[in-house]
């Protein structure tokens, strides 16, 4: 249905003399969260992003120097 309204609202404007003016483009990089959606624990400790970046850095650095 959204792509009905946007064919129509899109050749009325092109019909007025109006389609100069562009919707703006999709985002380049779409993140796909499926848990986003979903109830969070709030007491989960790696509920915020910047533990889990630090916890990944962790990791990262502990598995370059068992290498």
């Amino acid at each position: 249905m959204a792509n009905l309204a946007h064919a129509i609202r899109h050749l009325w404007s092109a019909m007025t003399g109006q389609d100069a003016v562009r919707e703006p483009a999709a985002p380049e990089v779409i993140i796909h969260d499926p848990g986003a959606a979903e109830p969070h624990d709030l007491d989960d400790p790696f509920f915020d992003p910047e533990v889990q970046a630090r916890m990944a850095a962790v990791i990262a650095n502990y598995a370059k120097r068992s290498n």
